[in-house]
């Protein structure tokens, strides 16, 4: 009897810190994305990339500490705040890598990223790359919509990015305007799973919508 209490203590004692350990990886990445939100520019941004390797280590499973490594990357190369985008590059390409094998990620955000990696690829040499690339960037977005059609990010990019080709090609995508109307309230529906799940992307709406519709 005294061992089945023994042992009954110690299972007891397992779940119980494996719990706290689930719950801290979520709190812990709740205060870097919140610290994230303080910088006033994208160069403040890579110190808390390295951040989340570190929780990344420690939150093995976990996959939105990969998540997060992969777009900050991405938003780095994209604002050109740093001085070695190949490697972030190569570092976000690695991160997708590791969501496509991890069963509990959300597989619509992944393909959104995936799409947001092809278009930061582009953006290193639109030239060369546009061509080479454009099909991953439609492809990766439009896998994530239909694997979550409720989902406005890979809605948001791919209007984006569609609305930017044409404008290459001295093209005019008349309905854009209107497409972005229509995702506000997409974004606005939306119910993040968790206070740290991705939720980005309306602020960007308002900054091109300003930008581009009057």
């Amino acid at each position: 009897m005294k061992k089945m209490f023994t042992l009954w203590f110690f299972l007891t004692m397992m779940m119980s810190g494996y719990a706290q350990t689930t719950i801290n990886c979520e709190e812990q990445l709740q205060l870097v994305l919140n610290k994230v939100k303080e910088e006033k520019g994208m160069s403040g941004v890579y110190n808390h990339v390295n951040t989340l390797k570190r929780l990344s280590g420690l939150c093995p499973g976990e996959w939105l500490p990969d998540y997060y490594i992969a777009y900050f990357d991405l938003q780095l190369v994209l604002s050109k705040a740093t001085d070695r985008p190949a490697d972030l590059l190569q570092e976000a390409a690695e991160k997708l890598a590791v969501l496509k094998s991890n069963a509990k990620a959300n597989a619509s955000e992944v393909y959104t990223l995936e799409g947001y990696y092809y278009y930061a690829m582009i953006a290193q040499d639109p030239a060369v790359n546009g061509q080479k690339y454009f099909r991953e960037v439609v492809a990766g977005y439009e896998k994530a919509i239909r694997l979550d059609p409720s989902n406005p990010r890979p809605q948001l990019q791919l209007a984006i990015f569609q609305n930017r080709m044409a404008a290459f090609m001295k093209q005019t995508d008349n309905g854009f305007c209107d497409k972005l109307q229509q995702l506000e309230q997409t974004f606005r529906d939306f119910k993040p799973a968790s206070a740290v799940a991705p939720g980005w992307g309306l602020p960007e709406l308002l900054y091109v919508r300003q930008n581009n519709c009057h």
